[in-house]
């Protein structure tokens, strides 16, 4: 076991503090060891009943871990590149004030326009706990949470909060932290597959019968990229028009000598709200 790893639920279990799994369900699928339900203390999904419940289905969970030394938990440590999430500690095992504290956090509003905060993401938690000041900005991201362990996406960190408990996100200083092009589109693309879901989950679901998922957004995204089409709007029109076989080949999404970004983006707009393009 890595010498972090081990010092750091050692601690947790000598300071008698509850352990907490903050789970990124789309990566749970991945992992080679499935969760086992009955040896867990909770299990809360953090969007239900919530701003976000309409992803419920595809939303982070809050887990009890009752056993440190779990085989399943030690082997989802062993495979950090897979990013299921991280680990947090508090004082008590009661799991309310953790969700309370994580369902004030999920929405981020910016410019009239609202958007997921992936803090169950561990590299975007990591990222945000290392740049905040730890005395007075971590306290407010971590809440009731005493410490915690992430993978960074290169080595694992500690985070520990010297003032838990219960903090109104203030500012969120948090999210004036920069990320790295890596991540943004990471977070860009986990967006526009849980927006899919949501939207197109029947078209989806017939295109999962025909190609691979990752394989066929990769795709698109690829086009979007060549074509200038960079912003979220653009980018759920591609999406939206190639779950339909009847469009998804036409040859009006190809580009013309000369022709913007913009004025692509336009005329397909304007051509595709033509029913008689399908035939």
């Amino acid at each position: 076991m890595n010498d972090i790893i081990g010092s750091w639920l050692a601690e947790q279990e000598r300071r008698q503090r509850a352990l907490f799994l903050i789970l990124d369900r789309q990566a749970e699928s991945q992992l080679p060891v499935s969760l086992p339900t009955t040896q867990l203390a909770s299990r809360i999904n953090l969007y239900r009943d919530s701003e976000a419940a309409s992803l419920a289905e595809l939303g982070p969970w809050l887990i009890g871990v009752p056993d440190p030394h779990a085989d399943w938990l030690l082997a989802w440590l062993e495979q950090a590149e897979h990013h299921w999430g991280w680990l947090a500690s508090a004082g008590r095992a009661d799991p309310v004030p953790l969700l309370r504290h994580w369902r004030e956090r999920i929405l981020i509003r910016e410019q009239g326009r609202r958007t997921l905060y992936r803090f169950q993401d561990n590299r975007v938690i990591a990222r945000h706990l290392a740049a905040l000041e730890p005395a007075t900005q971590r306290p407010l991201l971590l809440g009731p949470i005493c410490s915690c362990l992430a993978w960074d996406g290169q080595q694992w960190r500690v985070f520990d909060n010297p003032n838990p408990g219960s903090h109104a996100p203030g500012n969120a200083p948090w999210l004036s932290v920069p990320e790295p092009e890596a991540i943004q589109t990471a977070i860009r693309r986990h967006n526009l597959e849980q927006w899919l879901w949501q939207e197109h989950c029947a078209a989806l679901c017939r295109l999962l019968h025909e190609q691979d998922f990752a394989t066929w957004l990769d795709h698109q995204l690829a086009r979007a990229r060549e074509w200038g089409w960079l912003d979220q709007d653009s980018q759920q029109f591609l999406l939206a028009h190639q779950l339909q076989p009847g469009l998804a080949e036409h040859p009006a999404w190809l580009p013309r000598d000369g022709e913007t970004p913009a004025e692509h983006l336009a005329r397909c707009r304007d051509f595709f709200i033509h029913p008689e393009v399908v035939a």
